[in-house]
């Protein structure tokens, strides 16, 4: 049976200046625009397909596209905020069509900076209070 090596798999954590997540690069792209982070939204079983685009590069610009049903998706594009304090702890805010989505966990792959998985809570047009969601790219 061959030996797994955990090490390389890098852990999720709150944004961080200047490495994982704390640059717009991290999320747009540094030189060309990045690809879309796709997961879901999940509330009581039911689990809504999201998508949170770059738009522009270099520019914290996102489209977070949230399907509510197998014929109805609702999008809202608009700025993304990276919080960080002195600490490094941190979170990415970006709009929603029912409000705010708030990343507090995000995933940096390769040993680099650019931002590979984001986990946190969003809000939706149905339910009174935020659900988790996840959403990664390659």
């Amino acid at each position: 049976m061959a030996a797994t090596s955990l090490a390389a798999v890098p852990a999720a954590h709150a944004a961080t200046i200047d490495t994982c997540g704390g640059s717009v690069t991290d999320y747009v792209g540094l030189l060309g625009l990045d690809t879309p982070f796709t997961g879901f939204a999940s509330s009581n079983g039911n689990d809504r397909a999201l998508t949170v685009s770059p738009v522009t590069l270099g520019v914290n610009t996102f489209k977070t596209e949230i399907a509510t049903g197998p014929t109805d998706s609702r999008y809202a594009i608009g700025p993304f905020e990276i919080k960080v304090d002195t600490s490094g702890r941190g979170e990415v805010r970006f709009l929603s069509y029912a409000g705010h989505g708030i990343g507090d966990s995000v995933t940096c792959g390769g040993g680099g900076t650019r931002v590979t998985k984001i986990s946190g809570t969003i809000r939706v047009q149905d339910v009174s209070k935020r659900i988790p969601f996840t959403v990664s790219r390659a």
